[in-house]
């Protein structure tokens, strides 16, 4: 019974701890975009900019205000307002004893007042187009930043698949070098070869065995990269192979890439903006005009007390000019931030096709490389193939036979490089068009 108990064990749950589960790039970009720290910073300033914009309208409302005021004095002028204002004056007032030496009063004042702003050259309306002009600038950037997140977990992910494969490339050369050790060996026993000979393939297979490890160790560190992009607790996991060769159409993505690089249409909102703000700082100088309402309870004894109440409204145009120009030299600063954003962005669209062309010219590269390196693979195994015959019979040093080893392993790890090389540049050149999340 305790041996069935163990084998059901075995069998339920050793093969779930051995294999460890598959995680497309695909899944990898997904976790990414949903747990991402830098997205969640950037979704944080979104929210801060939005509400930046609701505070911007609420300059079109009227402002409310409640205030309670204690006085107390015995100067004549002040007695007599104190009075008028509680309707506690009588005849007896008007003495001139009384007039002159009134005695002290106090007054509590309970003021309720509404102020709207009617026209404040233009200030209000320009703070609302800076406020939307900013909201849509950092819309923007956060899409430019998904789309580098994007980048960035595809890049780790050939990482990881680099790694993966050099691991099969290590064993196969650790499989190939175990052989060329029992061949040796046994020529050396037979008499055939010399020690010289099996000491060689030792050290060549002490080698690979160090590639395999130096390989796992590169795997393992790319894989805790994409846990950290991705932002989440995964299990051990398996990345998969992605070796298909992308089709590019690069002059397709430049007719388009200043339509869709979302840095670009943000920098072009944040120039609106500083505009905008150029208005803002000139509307200072021009008329401000308010309408404004206020009632008025007065008592001598109680606050928020009313034996005497009324009201005061009225408009109020105002008009002031800076005579130190503080308020021009403010307004001289944004337009030279204009002038430099405008120039940052002539450089930028110079240099998003210059990224295209860049990243194109990479992906040539690569399939040249990958081309060299498929031939050399097929070379070299030939190669190994005819001096492992001579070997056998005695027509061929175990130097040339492990020399023509090297140059396969070297071919077969090159040939992986230049796989990832091929995907990575077709990242930079959907990443540079600004169309990687929709090629994707």
């Amino acid at each position: 019974m305790i041996k069935r108990i163990l084998f059901l064990i075995w069998f339920f749950l050793i093969p779930s701890l051995v294999l460890a589960r598959e995680l497309t790039l695909k899944e990898a970009i997904e976790y990414a975009l949903k747990n991402n720290l830098e997205l969640k910073s950037f979704q944080s300033e979104i929210k801060a900019y939005e509400l930046e914009k609701e505070a911007m309208r609420g300059l079109y409302f009227p402002r409310f205000k409640i205030e309670e005021i204690f006085s107390k004095s015995n100067l004549p002028v002040q007695t007599f307002m104190f009075k008028l204002n509680q309707e506690d004056f009588s005849a007896k007032d008007f003495e001139i004893k009384r007039l002159n030496h009134p005695g002290s009063r106090a007054n509590f004042e309970t003021v309720l007042s509404i102020e709207l702003p009617l026209w404040l050259g233009g200030k209000v309306q320009a703070l609302n187009k800076v406020a939307e002009y900013r909201l849509k600038s950092a819309e923007n950037l956060y899409l430019r930043k998904e789309e580098e997140i994007i980048g960035e977990v595809y890049q780790t992910y050939l990482w990881a698949v680099l790694a993966k494969e050099s691991i099969k490339v290590s064993e196969t050369s650790i499989r190939e070098a175990q052989e060329h050790y029992r061949i040796a060996k046994t020529r050396y026993e037979s008499g055939l070869a010399l020690l010289s000979d099996v000491y060689r393939a030792e050290v060549y297979l002490a080698k690979a065995e160090e590639s395999l490890k130096i390989a796992k160790n590169y795997y393992a560190i790319a894989k805790k990269q994409l846990k950290l992009l991705m932002n989440i607790n995964l299990e051990d996991f398996e990345v998969v192979e992605l070796w298909e060769i992308p089709q590019v159409k690069v002059e397709e993505i430049k007719k388009i890439a200043l339509l869709k690089r979302k840095d670009f249409q943000a920098l072009e909102s944040e120039i609106k903006a500083i505009k905008e703000n150029y208005r803002v700082q000139l509307s200072e100088n021009l008329p401000q005009i308010y309408a404004f309402s206020s009632y008025h309870l007065n008592d001598e004894k109680t606050p928020f007390g009313s034996d005497g109440r009324g009201y005061f409204l009225g408009i109020r145009l105002s008009w002031s000019f800076d005579l130190g120009l503080t308020v021009i030299k403010k307004a001289q600063a944004e337009l030279k931030r204009a002038l430099a954003l405008e120039e940052k962005y002539r450089y930028l669209k110079e240099k998003i096709f210059f990224e295209i062309d860049r990243a194109y010219a990479d992906y040539q590269n690569a399939l040249e490389k990958l081309k060299s390196a498929e031939e050399r693979v097929k070379a070299s195994q030939e190669m190994v193939r005819i001096i492992g015959l001579r070997y056998q019979n005695g027509l061929a040093r175990m130097i040339d036979l492990l020399d023509a080893q090297a140059q396969l392993d070297l071919a077969r790890l090159e040939k992986v490089e230049a796989l990832k090389a091929c995907q990575e540049a077709y990242v930079q050149i959907l990443l540079a068009g600004g169309i990687l999340r929709e090629s994707l």
